[in-house]
């Protein structure tokens, strides 16, 4: 990983130090003297990176303060603390409820249940093993006993679908969603108690706060439940809030996930949180989906319909795996518009929580229009999940450049990125460090060829034998394109991530590799123009990959076997070409590999004459190696080859691949640009060629007027998959 990340995962750590109190992690200090629910398992999921023993010590702390019926709630109070926020134990009351734990102070009210989630990443991404099993054992009951509660308490009409009873519930406190909701409640024939806040104290300022109105109405609510004893039955009969939410629900689905593969992982029963899986996920689809506006929305139960307010909450059933792929398209194509920061938009930062062509959109004002790194986190995850792959990778590079620019905010300016709210915040912390090392893990810097496992010592041809095609010989190359096109249309996504198993089962693959057989009869002579042979060579490279990642087994990187570039080949027209033998031999004109050695093609070989004139950079932006780091598959046309070239190049400057420091003249880049500087002109070419293609105006002038003073750094390669 490169130096600048290590640096700031360094950084991160020191925060959530800074904030550790010997049981939990505060959010932040001064501001948030106590313990957050869903913070504390966005901290634990960033701790088990670094320090399992916290990660399993922020969980089990938080759920000490479990009550008897299962909710986790939404604070559990430090009783050497109080007096440094609102509202504190004395205003909830929680101890008339007889649900409420004994010995503990906790607020009545609980958050996004984000633990199931958190406990298993745990379990995934554990420095040190020996009491992760111990921890899952203990906690697994408490986590079933939570998602009971909210089955059995929330969701009244069996639908699969849980409620929250006031905006705090959602994690989005001041969101526009809720405004139609609580300005049903007319304050001026209602009895609010009185009360002082103590956020305004902590330096905050007022217009990154919540408004005074809104105040009144959460309080309104609080005191509701405390004069009806926290008795869930009344307070589902009397609260004007009872909402179905798409992120509360949502999480609550990736959390039956988690739930179900802990359950495996102790040999535990889990058909109850299968039931709830497929309940939820059915029901977020059918019942909270406004077709018309292409995302999901907030039901509200008192008026019984869905409320049109789009913010980035409506995108969660992505993380939730709760959307159609017909939802997911169109979730995708609005997440990705000027609403929500698009693609290269390159004056914004994704994604804000509320859409910015609204007119109550407030770039500053925390729920009503900023970035927050959680919701970033979840979406990115999401996206992935559905083979958005260029948009998640967007979205991971803007987790990571918010907070190395502008610090460990609570929250960011959605288009200049500067940071509001609080300092030092742990989430956004922890989940820099998760999506660092998610992203930028050291895997390896080699290039192709180093040996890791299995070597392969002869040539293998993949296409040596098989069924024959019946179609004319003269048209071998259109099908072979056409096949191509097919499995890219069906197993490759729209952002370029690959689901390997379902090709190796496909009746497209079948039909390829019946193609395959009849490319040792192609005339290659016929691909002669640049154009053609541009377009040709990229596609048959990348299919290839793939091909040889199915035939040869590999399971978590293509580094797992040696040769896997030179050794494995394909007979094409007579001639037999490796991944290394088009790659560098013809695409870049018969060069050296990035590790030096000869030319790919000697003086006499015949494969000479198929080579490009000139290389053209763009192509290390097309080629698909099968691995995270390298670009999204992609299919390329004779046509439009340059175009579509100009697109790739657009694509990977902009991606997560290159990161731009402005404030410390810092470029952090694909390890790609070191490999193959001389195809770009050297260091200066590498710099002027980014220039060109970054369409942030502010990162491309910095790198017009300061090419001498600029640090270099390099991402490390992920050799994993690119599934």
């Amino acid at each position: 990983m490169a130096d600048i990340i290590k640096k700031y995962i360094s950084k991160a750590t020191s925060v959530l130090n800074a904030n550790w109190t010997g049981a939990y992690t505060l959010p932040a200090s001064g501001l948030y003297p106590h313990q957050w629910n869903w913070d504390s398992g966005f901290i634990a999921i960033g701790y088990a990176h670094i320090n399992t023993q916290r990660a399993i010590k922020e969980l089990t702390s938080l759920f000490n303060g479990q009550w008897k019926n299962g909710m986790v709630p939404q604070i559990v109070f430090n009783k050497d603390k109080l007096g440094n926020y609102f509202p504190e134990p004395d205003f909830w009351q929680t101890e008339n409820s007889p649900n409420a734990p004994e010995g503990i102070l906790t607020s009545g009210i609980t958050m996004p249940p984000i633990h199931a989630v958190a406990a298993l990443r745990i379990s995934e991404n554990a420095r040190d093993n020996k009491d992760v099993k111990p921890f899952l054992k203990w906690i697994y009951p408490r986590l079933l006993s939570l998602h009971r509660y909210f089955y059995r308490e929330r969701d009244p009409e069996g639908q699969g679908l849980v409620y929250i009873r006031h905006p705090w519930e959602s994690g989005m406190d001041n969101s526009p969603m809720w405004d139609l909701v609580l300005k049903r409640l007319d304050m001026s024939s209602l009895k609010v108690p009185p009360y002082e806040r103590k956020d305004l104290a902590s330096g905050v300022r007022p217009e990154e706060r919540p408004a005074r109105e809104d105040y009144d109405r959460f309080v309104y609510l609080v005191d509701l439940f405390r004069r009806l004893k926290y008795d869930e039955e009344l307070i589902s009969k009397e609260s004007p809030f009872l909402v179905y939410g798409p992120l509360f629900n949502a999480i609550l689905s990736a959390s039956n996930e988690a739930l179900i593969r802990i359950g495996e992982i102790l040999k535990e029963r889990t058909d109850e949180a299968e039931e709830w899986e497929g309940l939820t996920k059915k029901a977020i689809s059918e019942k909270l989906y406004q077709p018309e506006g292409g995302i999901f929305n907030f039901y509200d139960i008192r008026e019984k319909k869905l409320l049109d307010v789009d913010s980035a909450a409506g995108f969660m059933p992505l993380f939730g795996g709760a959307a159609t792929k017909e939802q997911a398209l169109k979730l995708y194509d609005y997440l990705n518009s000027q609403s929500f920061c698009a693609l290269h938009q390159g004056n914004c930062f994704t994604v804000p929580n509320y859409d910015t062509r609204k007119e109550d959109y407030d770039r500053t004002n925390y729920w009503r229009g900023p970035v927050w790194i959680n919701i970033n986190w979840m979406l990115m995850q999401g996206l992935r999940r559905y083979g958005f792959k260029q948009k998640a990778d967007a979205i991971a590079k803007d987790i990571l450049e918010l907070p190395v620019r502008f610090g460990f905010r609570e929250y960011f300016d959605s288009f200049d990125g500067r940071g509001y709210g609080a300092h030092n915040f742990s989430w956004s912390a922890a989940l820099f460090i998760d999506t660092a090392y998610d992203n930028y893990l050291d895997v390896g810097t080699q290039a192709p060829g180093k040996r890791i496992k299995k070597i392969l010592w002869r040539d293998i041809i993949l296409n040596e034998s098989g069924g024959k095609s019946e179609m004319p010989l003269g048209i071998i190359s259109q099908n072979m394109l056409a096949a191509i096109r097919e499995i890219n249309s069906n197993y490759c996504s729209k952002c370029g991530s690959v689901d390997y198993g379902a090709i190796r089962h496909s009746k497209e693959y079948e039909e390829y590799r019946r193609i395959t057989a009849k490319l040792k009869e192609l005339d290659l002579a016929a691909v002669k123009e640049e154009h053609q042979k541009l377009a040709f060579w990229i596609n048959i490279y990348n299919t290839i990959v793939i091909d040889r990642i199915i035939c040869v087994g590999i399971r978590r990187s293509v580094k797992e076997v040696t040769g896997f570039f030179s050794k494995i080949k394909y007979d094409i027209g007579g001639y037999r070409f490796s991944a290394n033998d088009i790659e560098h031999g013809i695409l870049r004109a018969n060069s050296r590999p990035p590790l030096g050695g000869l030319k790919q093609f000697k003086p006499m070989d015949p494969r000479r004459q198929f080579v490009l004139q000139r290389i053209d950079p763009r192509i290390h932006f097309t080629l698909v190696c099968g691995s995270r780091s390298c670009a999204p598959i992609n299919f390329y046309t004779e046509t439009g080859i340059y175009d579509e070239l100009e697109v790739a190049a657009t694509n990977f400057i902009n991606s997560s691949e290159v990161i731009i420091i402005p404030e410390e003249k810092r470029v952090i880049i694909s390890l790609i640009f070191s490999w193959y500087k001389k195809d770009f002109g050297g260091i200066e070419g590498v710099l002027a060629f980014i220039e060109k293609y970054i369409v942030d105006d502010d990162k491309r002038e910095l790198l017009k007027k300061n090419k001498d003073k600029i640090h270099l750094d390099y991402l490390y390669y992920n050799w994993n998959l690119n599934e």
